[in-house]
């Protein structure tokens, strides 16, 4: 799927306006000229240029508004990315009472399966990524991933 320039401009001149919008009443800063609203501000801004950029090319473009790709006429196209979306829910619904580990190793494997990867290489990639990204958001980053069923055990 494809969508014009201008779908995209209007979108993103939109979400400049709600950005802009949201951002007026963060609090001032004591002692500062500028206040906690200046850099969404000027994200905002920025949003609302490349959106009138972007609308003015795609009435140029006078193409439709929507075009199909190939792969969205396909039936295995569109399983992919119903699959794709139903893992994101799923990690959604299950992460917290399964554990970052439970949800994530199998999503990965699902995935990398769907995608044609060999069963040796998905299962591999499923634990050393799922592992991998667990000790970086863990103990690295100090973002906590849910441990789920593992809490008792938890080795950090």
């Amino acid at each position: 799927m494809r969508l014009n320039d201008a779908v995209l401009g209007v979108l993103l001149l939109v979400m400049g306006a709600a950005l802009a919008y949201a951002s007026r009443g963060f609090p001032a800063i004591r002692g500062q000229q500028y206040g906690a609203d200046v850099f969404p501000t000027l994200v905002a801004l920025g949003f609302a240029v490349c959106g009138v950029v972007l609308v003015f090319s795609g009435l140029r473009q006078r193409r439709p508004a929507i075009e199909w790709a190939d792969w969205a006429r396909e039936r295995h196209g569109v399983r992919n990315v119903l699959i794709v979306i139903g893992g994101v829910i799923f990690y959604i619904l299950f992460s917290r009472r399964l554990g970052f580990l439970f949800t994530m190793g199998p999503l990965l494997l699902v995935l990398l399966r769907l995608f044609d990867v060999g069963w040796i290489m998905s299962i591999a990639v499923a634990v050393i990524a799922s592992l991998g990204i667990l000790y970086i958001f863990g103990s690295l980053l100090y973002v906590p991933l849910p441990w789920g069923v593992l809490a008792p055990v938890r080795w950090w």
